[in-house]
């Protein structure tokens, strides 16, 4: 598949019979128009694909192009956000899972503790609570 762009010819001479300054998104660059069979002048629009004008169009034609293409980025646009709210999610879980086996661990290591004192006691003299 191949992307092409609208760009509207402008003033501005190239110094090259094939080349042309167009303004593409508000940037000015000049493309080659050798493969058009008649030349395009200042105000005119053409689909650029790759730096080669391909064919002219109508301001139309160029309008639903660009309203296609900003439809298309808005599309991405929200495909990211959505990925990157999911990545933040799962980030986020694994935080609280990684919180919860210390906490799990912490009482895991402190009832340890207490059975070591209660079997320590008991080795130590006697049964529980002093009665002999």
């Amino acid at each position: 598949m191949c992307l092409g762009i609208p760009a509207q010819l402008v003033a501005g001479d190239t110094g090259h019979p094939d080349l042309a300054m167009v303004d593409m998104g508000g940037v000015s660059r000049a493309i080659n128009v050798g493969l058009l069979d008649d030349r395009p002048g200042p105000g005119d629009w053409v689909l650029v694909h790759m730096g080669f004008a391909l064919q002219t169009m109508t301001a139309q034609e160029a309008r639903d192009a660009l309203d296609a293409l900003g439809a298309e980025r808005e599309a991405a646009d929200r495909e990211a956000d959505a990925l990157e709210a999911a990545m933040d999610a799962a980030a986020q879980a694994a935080e609280e899972a990684m919180a919860a086996e210390a906490v799990a661990g912490e009482a895991m290591a402190e009832e340890t503790m207490a059975a070591e004192a209660v079997a320590g006691g008991a080795a130590a003299g006697g049964t529980a609570g002093g009665i002999s």
